[in-house]
């Protein structure tokens, strides 16, 4: 037990060299593929081995959705998977000499594409609370995940209607007032 008054707080090997354990509860994100909107997000009240946790996720992410994502794709923590309920997992893996260029392309894309994850999950943890959790229990732990996700995706939100409208209004001035400069961003 690491805590008292939060008894299902564990810890979390990260094996990264400056700070390889991390205490508190695993939490599972999915985004879409190009719109780095946060689709599922869900808190894991044990420390499972990552693969059993896919599962859950890819349910959650249809049952929100309405669609079963086509492919997954995942770091090398999901191992022993291919497919899980007609959904393709993808993982990055090293690739033999005969491979053709095309197939290398398509794999470094997706992985690029996974990598993208990595920074959401530093904007969740910092910008959004979910670096320190002050709810209590396991309820507190999803409902503290969930409420950082929405704040992101409002976040995303607000930005893209904020630039819809600059852009709108910098293409009005300059149509109807070609004296006016006006600087837009």
């Amino acid at each position: 037990m690491y805590s008292i008054h939060e008894p299902q707080v564990y810890c979390v090997a990260k094996g990264k060299e400056n700070k390889q354990y991390e205490f508190g509860s695993k939490v599972s994100v999915a985004i879409g593929k190009k719109s780095g909107i946060i689709l599922g997000v869900k808190s894991l009240e044990k420390n499972d081995y990552d693969g059993h946790t896919l599962p859950g996720a890819l349910e959650q992410v249809e049952r929100l959705t309405g669609t079963r994502p086509a492919a997954a794709i995942v770091d090398r923590g999901y191992k022993g998977i291919q497919q899980i309920g007609g959904t393709e997992i993808v993982r990055a893996k090293v690739l033999s000499k005969s491979t053709g260029q095309y197939e290398k392309q398509k794999l470094r894309k997706r992985m690029r594409r996974r990598a993208a994850i990595e920074p959401i999950i530093g904007h969740l943890k910092h910008d959004f609370g979910m670096l320190r959790n002050y709810l209590k229990g396991a309820i507190g732990d999803s409902i503290n995940c969930i409420l950082a996700a929405v704040a992101f995706n409002f976040k995303k939100l607000y930005n893209r209607i904020k630039n819809f409208l600059l852009d709108l209004l910098c293409s009005i001035t300059s149509i109807n007032q070609n004296k006016i400069l006006l600087y837009c961003s």
